[in-house]
């Protein structure tokens, strides 16, 4: 029995590598302990179809779940689908599988678009009558005839306004929003710098990309400066405006500072939240480059107004809560030591009960993309327990800094934390969630930060080194990894001073 088993964790193996070898960036294999396996493909010339096979340690003894991804497929379809090839699964049990049910699903997709393509060309049965084609040939003249005299100038695609972004330096590719067709949230916007602007035949399936058919508008800040719909083209003046992109910029600016909005003078550059918050999650950390999000000196930004401030900013993050109460209390006692020396501080200090560790973070514009991000959580539960089902446990040890106005305590993890990250975030792009911390992270958890008032009140924006020194190998202790949470960065809290949780998903 040992020996047969051995056979067949080999045999599981060789798949799973074959897989990898044959979709190249197209597959995702993710294997942990226990032998359990949870593979993704979605393969190039399918375009909008993938497949998620979560795969048991007695595969393929038993068949491994089957999901199949499809925002174009029809509820009715992927059925059909799903129950073709469970039978398929059925009729293989005891040998390696997946490519088998991948290139089933292949073919049962291409006989089902035959049969859609046939049944769009048929006709009612009756030819259709040489009498009634004139008829139609002689609308179609009459209309064309009509329409002459009316012509609209041609506008310029959306194609032209990307490749017009991509490559005029005088346009700054963050500052334009684009608003596009979702098939199931309908239009939803979000930064142009989130999308991968190369043909989709050849990004990564887990890359942020839409058809530009389904691009309906184009901002400038707020400003809408293309719309299909309502042919507005201010961006080359296409339709007869006779404004250019440039001139858009100009003016808006302008009436930025007729209105007062332009403060660099008062702020010096600064880059803060909002005063008073303890949410160091609009940060994004990276390795090897200065964040986007934490700009420490920008003249631009600091001309920015409210409203595209808050705009660019992610709003909700998900993250670790650090509910180990030695944990809690070393960095009660480190921030207790830091405020006797310079008590000015208390209002940077992040609450025990606000403690954790930032996963990700993720701009959600509306109570339906909340509520999007927190069934997307619920429904990979059992993906997420199982790529963590030997335990994680973080070891928080030594302190540091980001720009020297933010310090933390450092998390040392394993490789398995990182592939856990890695899922979650392959997961929430899967579902068009923007993630605003696209870049490498750092496992940290935020022990205070600077404010503006205080950093006035101290006349540095610096936190002086000599107050945490002496902590740089202090050991804060371990946490284990028992649940995540999707967080609001509303300053509103919980009774327990924890953030506002739309989701919470239980992984013990």
């Amino acid at each position: 029995m040992a020996g047969a088993e051995t056979m067949s964790n080999n045999e599981v193996a060789q798949e799973m590598a074959d897989l990898k070898t044959k979709y190249g960036k197209y597959c995702k294999v993710i294997s942990h302990a226990g032998g359990t396996y949870i593979v993704d493909i979605m393969p190039c010339d399918l375009q909008d179809v993938g497949f998620k096979f979560p795969v048991p340690c007695n595969y393929p003894a038993v068949i491994p779940q089957i999901i199949i991804k499809s925002s174009t497929m029809t509820a009715l379809d992927k059925e059909q689908l799903l129950k073709h090839l469970t039978s398929v699964a059925d009729g293989l049990q005891g040998s390696v599988m997946i490519n088998n049910l991948v290139e089933a699903a292949r073919a049962w997709i291409e006989q089902k678009n035959s049969e859609k393509g046939t049944d769009a060309t048929a006709q009612s049965g009756k030819p259709e009558s040489k009498k009634a084609k004139n008829k139609k040939i002689k609308k179609t003249k009459q209309i064309k005839e009509d329409v002459t005299d009316e012509k609209k100038p041609s506008m310029k695609t959306a194609e032209d306004v990307i490749s017009r972004i991509l490559w005029d330096d005088n346009l700054p590719s963050d500052a334009f929003v684009v608003g596009y067709i979702d098939r199931f949230l309908g239009i939803l916007e979000k930064s142009f710098t989130a999308f991968s602007w190369e043909d989709l035949a050849s990004v990564d399936y887990n890359v942020l990309a839409v058809p530009k058919h389904r691009i309906q508008y184009f901002k400038y800040k707020d400003v809408t400066v293309w719309d299909k719909t309502q042919r507005l083209d201010n961006v080359f003046g296409s339709t007869g405006s006779k404004l250019t992109i440039l001139d858009v910029m100009g003016k808006y600016e302008d009436e930025l500072a007729r209105k007062g909005l332009n403060e660099v003078a008062n702020n010096e550059g600064e880059d803060y939240d909002d005063d008073g918050s303890d949410s160091d999650d609009d940060i994004t950390v990276t390795i090897g480059t200065v964040s986007e999000n934490y700009n420490a000196d920008s003249d631009d930004d600091a001309t920015e107004d409210s409203f595209w401030t808050d705009k660019l900013r992610p709003n909700h993050f998900i993250a670790v809560r650090i509910t180990n109460s030695d944990v809690v209390s070393a960095v009660t006692d480190m921030q207790d030591a830091i405020l006797e020396v310079e008590p000015r501080y208390a209002p940077c200090i992040i609450p025990g009960g606000a403690l954790h560790v930032t996963l990700c973070v993720l701009r959600l514009d509306s109570p339906e993309q909340v509520s999007n991000a927190s069934r997307m959580l619920q429904s990979i539960q059992s993906e997420l327990k199982a790529l963590i089902s030997s335990g994680i446990t973080l070891q928080l040890e030594g302190v540091d800094t980001f720009f020297k106005r933010v310090l933390y305590a450092k998390v040392h993890c394993e490789q398995n934390f990182l592939d856990f990250v890695d899922h979650l975030k392959l997961c929430l792009s899967q579902e068009g969630l923007e993630i605003k911390d696209a870049h490498e992270f750092v496992p940290h958890m935020t022990l205070m930060k600077t404010t503006r008032p205080v950093s006035r009140l101290m006349g540095t924006k610096n936190i002086d080194p000599s107050l945490y020194e002496c902590f740089h190998s202090l050991e804060f202790g371990r946490q284990n990894i028992e649940s995540i949470h999707l967080c609001s960065m509303a300053e509103s809290r919980q009774e327990d001073g924890f953030y506002l949780t739309p989701a919470s998903v239980n992984l013990q």
